[in-house]
């Protein structure tokens, strides 16, 4: 290939190789006896780097990493520049288990200790590995395989690097997921998404003083589609956000229609997820669904799951205060479920507390009287109310009234339910 054919193949961002020469490299690999392999890399949380360090600084780091990684490659081994932070390269090798056991380990290695102060130690990287040995196909389908391996990984989203080998699992499981994405807007427009809620009770008086809104799918069969199997996926295709406000709509016109026939209502608590909790108008689309039935705005109350929300507590304060500027009230669901941060108790003024469902799974000992009494009681003394969720004997329902806990939700007293049956519960128990 003489020089002016290969000006061609050069990346303008790191001076290297780009995408169509990894293509030429990948098929002349194609006809050699030697065992090559194709990786997709990603650089995690790069868009961090470019709001440190601006676009130019982005840039420069993506070269630096791309040299020092060709630095490391042996003979007959190639890298180029795909696309943003994204990067391809092909290797030999000749045993799997040492080339990922060993040579990987040591290129992890050589990236997280590049001798720069920007990302030393700091730098964290995404590998889908696809043998070409293993089908005969070409780039663009091995590149497909690779990157389907690489968002298999479990820790894809930890701030660690990891990396995977693709095997055919990972195209069953892949396709599995999407024709589930497909079900999943489907069922949102056959509207099988149905708002279940769950009550809450005040253990003194053991009457109904909210409940949380939960979301249950029901298909055309009238069969439950299990939660685990879909809330993954609509969380991370963002299709909650829209299933989220469409169930707030449907309970806040019941609650309307309740109001309007002079029949009780209790406060009903909806869970934030994260695409809501990033969202500059959540609130805004959440207060314009309110106003359309007037539903005054202490019957709803925003739960923040705990495992997002403690990521980022400038952001936490902030929404916070939105919501409670809107005229709505906050509570920190799931606390205690191995994230909490006192830090969050003391500088988000939340005005709920829900206890996570761990603290009351186990044998009520005194070890676990104490930290329960205890934690009730800092909650408390923050002029916070508490809830208890998932609790389910009487053993825990009289200590929680012995506490001072202010509301109990759990399958002791009731499971997620209708809004029809809730609807005749709450009726009947306000007679």
């Amino acid at each position: 290939m003489n020089s002016q054919i290969e000006v061609d193949f050069i990346d303008p961002v790191i001076c290297g190789y780009n995408r169509e020469w990894m293509k030429i490299k990948y098929e002349e690999a194609r006809k050699k006896p030697d065992k090559y392999l194709l990786a997709t890399m990603n650089i995690k949380n790069f868009r961090y780097f470019n709001c440190l360090y601006g676009h130019e600084g982005g840039n420069e780091i993506l070269k630096l990493i791309y040299h020092k990684i060709a630095e490391f490659l042996v003979e007959g081994e190639s890298i180029s520049h795909d696309f943003s932070d994204n990067f391809l390269i092909l290797f030999t090798y000749t045993d799997i288990n040492d080339f990922l056991h060993v040579r990987m380990r040591k290129l992890i290695d050589v990236c997280y200790r590049i001798d720069d102060s920007r990302i030393y130690r700091n730098n964290f990287e995404s590998y889908g590995i696809y043998p070409l040995n293993h089908h005969d196909c070409d780039f663009d389908e091995a590149y497909h395989l690779a990157n389907i391996a690489r968002k298999q990984s479990e820790t894809l989203t930890n701030r660690s690097h990891c990396y995977e080998l693709y095997d055919d699992t990972y195209s069953e499981k892949y396709m599995s997921q999407r024709d589930l994405e497909y079900k999943t807007a489907q069922a949102f427009l056959n509207y099988e998404f149905v708002p279940y809620l769950q009550p809450k009770i005040d253990p003194h008086t053991n009457k109904i003083i909210g409940a949380e809104s939960l979301i249950r799918w029901i298909n055309a069969d009238g069969k439950f589609i299990p939660v685990s199997d879909f809330l993954p996926i609509l969380i991370e295709n963002t299709y909650i956000y829209v299933v989220d406000l469409d169930i707030f709509d449907v309970v806040c016109k019941m609650l309307d229609e309740r109001i309007r026939q002079n029949k009780p209502v209790v406060p009903i608590s909806f869970n934030i997820s994260k695409p809501e909790f990033y969202d500059d108008d959540f609130i805004n689309d959440y207060l314009h669904v309110a106003k359309k039935y007037s539903i005054p705005l202490n019957l709803i109350e925003f739960e923040l799951m705990e495992s997002i929300s403690l990521d980022d507590t400038t952001r936490l304060k902030k929404i916070i205060k939105e919501i409670k500027d809107a005229g709505f009230s906050c509570s920190l669901d799931d606390f205690g479920n191995g994230f909490s941060s006192f830090n969050v108790l003391l500088n988000a003024a939340f005005d709920t507390i829900k206890m996570d469902r761990e603290f009351f799974v186990r044998n009520l000992n005194e070890e676990n009287k104490v930290i329960i009494k205890t934690m009730i009681d800092l909650i408390k003394s923050l002029h916070m109310k508490v809830v208890a969720e998932g609790v389910e004997t009487k053993e825990y329902v009289d200590f929680l009234l012995q506490c001072g806990c202010d509301a109990i939700q759990g399958f002791y007293y009731h499971k997620p339910m209708s809004m029809t049956d809730f609807n005749i519960l709450l009726d009947n128990v306000s007679d």
